[in-house]
């Protein structure tokens, strides 16, 4: 079973609060992550009302996926793992936010994808690669527009 993984940081013009709510607002991210097209918040935690479960659908090159996240969150950041997929085996991810002024964050974002698909590394590779870019580049629109 293939296994993928990219990690970019990035830094950008906005508070970190103004950051993580952005990131925690799963559904808004069809708005802002081009290959997400539906975002559906399934449950969420009793004690902070943060998701604890999501459904997606997504395009990619190789298709239209849909997969079902579980989220944990930290005041720094979040994270996920996938419950069940359709063309994903797995998927963990991570979003690592440090404050690094008063109106500036730096963010890391780790995305590791688990499949069955018959493609080649290079091609493997540059897919994900292009969902990290991708994926920051549209949040960092979305934060400093």
């Amino acid at each position: 079973m293939p296994t993928d993984s990219a990690t970019k940081t990035v830094r950008i013009k906005a508070p970190l609060g103004t950051v993580l709510a952005t990131i925690r607002d799963l559904e808004s991210q069809t708005e802002w992550i081009p290959e997400i097209l539906a975002a559906e918040v399934l449950e969420v935690e009793e004690t902070t009302g943060l998701p604890h479960t999501a459904r997606f659908k997504a395009s990619a090159t190789v298709g239209t996926d849909s997969y079902v996240l579980t989220y944990r969150h930290r005041d720094d950041g979040m994270s996920w793992t996938m419950l069940e997929g359709r063309m994903q085996t797995g998927q963990e991810g991570d979003y690592q936010l440090e404050s690094v002024g008063p109106d500036a964050t730096s963010v890391t974002y780790r995305l590791t994808i688990h499949h069955n698909l018959p493609l080649p590394g290079f091609l493997r590779s540059r897919v994900i690669k292009g969902l990290v870019d991708s994926t920051l580049t549209g949040l960092t629109k979305r934060l400093e527009a």
